[in-house]
This record gives C-alpha cells, sequence and structure tokens, in this order.
C-alpha cells in the first residue's frame, strides 16, 4: 500500500513539473516574440544613434489634449515602441483624470497605469510594465484553464498559437486595457471551475470596468449557477453589477450623462468610421444595388468579411467546449457586430473572445511552431505598422 502511494505521488510530482515546463516554454516564446520585435524595431528606427517613431511628431498635431501629458523622457524613449493610437489616452486619463472625450475609455487599466506610475515613479513606464505584466499573466492562466479541456501537450499548443496570433500579441505588447482585459475575463471562468466564486465575480467586475462589454462574462457564471439550482449563489454575481453600475454613476456626476462611454465612442467612431454596425452595413450594401467604381460610404472589404466569417465559426464551435462559454462568445460576437463601426476593429475585437482559442486542438509541435514563426512575422509587421501612425485596429 505503501509502495503504491508513493509511486502515485512520483507520478503526479512528475507531471506536476512537466505541466510547470510547459508554462515555462509558453511563457519564454511570448517574451522572445516581444524581445525580438523590440530590438528590431528600435534599431529599424534608429538613424545616426537616434530612436525615433513618427507618434513623437503626430502625438501633439492629432489630439491636442495629449500635449499636455508628461511625455517620456530622451532617456526613456524606447517606450514609444510600445504606445500608439489609444496608448496616450490611458495616459492622459492616469495623469490628469477625465475629460470628453475620453470617458470612451473605462478605468481599469488607467487606474493600474496610475498605482504603477507613483510606484515607479514614471507613468509611461508603469503602462509598459501593467500591460506586459497583465499579458504574460494572461498566457499563464489560459494555458492553466485549457489543460482543463485537454491533455497539456494540446493547452501548450494552443496557448501558443493564441498568445502569437497577430491581433492578440500586437495588441497585448501595445499599453493597451487588452491585456488587463483578456486577463480578467480568461481567470474570471479560471477561478470559476476552481470553485473561487468570489475571486471570479471580483475578476468578472474588473473586466466590465475594463471593456464595456465586459460585463458579458458574468453570463456563464449565471447560466451555471442557475443549472446547478444554487440560487444563493446568484448575490456573487452582484460583484460584477456593481462595478459598472459605479462606473455609470461615476460618469452622470461628471458630465450628467450616465452613458457618457457610449456618448464619446460615438464621437470618435463618427470622425474614423461609419454610423452602423455589421449587421446595418451589409443589409446597405445587399439593398443599395449594384457597386460602383467609385468609393462608397459602407463598402465593407472582402477580407475583412472572410475573417469575421472564420471568427464566427469558431465562435460556434465553441459549444464543444461548454454551453456556458457558448452563450458568453455570441454575447461578445453579436455586441461586436451590432455595436463596432470600424471594420478592422472589428478583428481585434474578435480575437479576444478567449473560448475560441480553447477550440484548438493541436498536438503537432513542428506545425505549430511554424505557425508561431508565421504570426511573429506579421506580428512584427503590424507593430511597425501601429507605431508608424497606420491604423491596424
Amino acid at each position: 500500500m505503501r509502495c503504491m502511494f508513493l509511486k502515485h505521488s512520483l507520478t503526479e510530482s512528475v507531471r506536476a513539473v512537466s505541466r510547470y515546463k510547459l508554462l515555462f516554454y509558453s511563457l519564454a516564446v511570448v517574451i522572445a516574440v516581444r524581445v525580438g520585435g523590440a530590438v528590431w524595431l528600435f534599431y529599424s528606427l534608429s538613424r545616426g544613434g537616434n530612436f525615433h517613431t513618427p507618434w513623437m511628431d503626430a502625438n501633439p498635431r492629432l489630439i491636442p489634449e495629449w500635449s499636455s501629458i508628461l511625455n517620456p523622457s530622451a532617456s526613456s524613449d524606447w517606450l514609444w515602441l510600445f504606445n500608439a493610437w489609444d496608448s496616450p489616452h490611458f495616459q492622459l486619463i492616469a495623469q490628469a483624470g477625465y475629460s470628453f472625450p475620453d470617458f470612451a475609455y473605462l478605468p481599469g487599466y488607467p487606474i493600474f497605469i496610475r498605482l504603477a506610475g507613483l510606484l515607479l515613479g514614471n507613468y509611461w513606464l508603469g503602462g509598459f510594465v501593467v500591460a506586459q505584466m497583465f499579458a504574460l499573466a494572461s498566457v499563464a492562466v489560459f494555458q492553466l484553464l485549457a489543460e482543463q479541456y485537454m491533455q497539456p501537450k494540446e493547452a501548450f499548443c494552443a496557448t501558443l498559437l493564441m498568445a502569437t496570433f497577430p491581433y492578440v500579441s500586437v495588441f497585448t505588447t501595445l499599453a493597451y486595457s487588452e491585456p488587463l482585459f483578456l486577463f480578467s475575463t480568461i481567470s474570471t471562468w479560471y477561478f470559476y471551475r476552481k470553485g473561487r466564486l468570489g475571486a471570479s465575480s471580483l475578476l468578472a467586475g474588473l473586466a466590465s470596468v475594463t471593456r464595456i462589454y465586459g460585463i458579458a462574462v458574468a453570463l456563464p457564471l449565471l447560466l451555471e449557477i442557475v443549472k446547478s439550482k444554487q440560487y444563493r449563489k446568484l448575490l456573487y454575481l452582484t460583484i460584477p453589477v456593481a462595478f459598472l453600475c459605479s462606473w455609470f454613476l461615476f460618469c452622470y456626476l461628471s458630465t450628467g450623462d450616465a452613458f457618457a462611454t457610449l456618448t464619446d465612442e460615438r464621437w470618435f467612431t463618427s470622425n474614423i468610421a461609419s454610423h452602423f454596425g455589421l449587421i446595418q452595413t451589409i443589409m446597405n450594401e445587399l439593398f443599395r444595388g449594384p457597386i460602383s467604381t467609385t468609393a462608397v460610404p459602407y463598402y465593407i472589404d472582402p477580407p475583412i468579411l472572410i475573417a469575421l466569417g472564420l471568427f464566427a465559426y469558431l465562435v460556434v464551435r465553441a459549444s464543444q467546449v461548454e454551453t456556458s462559454l457558448l452563450a458568453y462568445s455570441v454575447a461578445l460576437f453579436a455586441s461586436v457586430i451590432l455595436v463596432v463601426t470600424n471594420q478592422l476593429s472589428m478583428l481585434r475585437y474578435m480575437a479576444f473572445i478567449f473560448p475560441i482559442w480553447l477550440t484548438v486542438r493541436v498536438k503537432n509541435l513542428p506545425l505549430v511552431a511554424a505557425f508561431v514563426l508565421f504570426f511573429s512575422l506579421i506580428t512584427w509587421l503590424l507593430w511597425l505598422y501601429a507605431i508608424s501612425v497606420t491604423f491596424i485596429g
């Protein structure tokens, strides 16, 4: 009996070591992609020993309010590698608080920037550290979650493909809110499956004040609680609701408009996109008659439409993972196609519906390695575009 116990303990220890090795390899690959891209971009954008990106010039011209931000000092110009498009908005909020039209950006990420900036003495460095910290934490928690649905080797491969997929990789490398959103949504479900509903609810609350549609991650919790008939646990779901309502209250007290997030978002999209979500745009295209050779206001780029179709397929496949996760995936997918007006941004948001990556089942390491290399090259190119003032999503 004792020998059997020792043999079982030894087997479990070997399995644990193997799992942690795979987790280490995943993090090592993700870090290597980031460091490799950063080094290449830094030297590619350096002339005569001076590093320079177009955002250093474009910043004050695009939005005057950004000029009031304490910008990175010359000694930390490298931080411009990780800041483009939305990044300075988060810095502006963290350093100076909210004003029109920045209510479009929820407070989750700026709060962490503020705390890290106070700790490190540099808000831009704080934004970088927070983004990278949550990006790597997302990789770790996703692999741990994936192991609950598949073999460790399959979970390792799924994690690599998710983490290096160009849109996920770029937008968790830049100083955006995506790393925090990805971490909080994955962790919400991970801790729920571990039986820690309190932690899960708090993380759902964090997701809801990071992205407005983050509250959707509470939906699978709701369905599971109702299915188990443990109705008292529904009280835990008041936590994410309270998080979101507190943001609405802040908006109302600050602007008189509880839904200032949506109001300010419409202001942004009126400048850079059509006023229609994907469904309305498709209907306009179908019933407007033949497309002329001249530019049309609501034209859909066919490759983007095909890519969205592929994401829709992956969303449907989430039913093979867990029904509750299908509900979450469908809710996010519907939110994106009905509300988001910029077509490139749709692809970006779709990539962060984490259950679609749990549908990836592959054990062929050479094949995965080839895709990781391919994804990395695209990631570096999109990263270059982003810091060269080219909109990528």
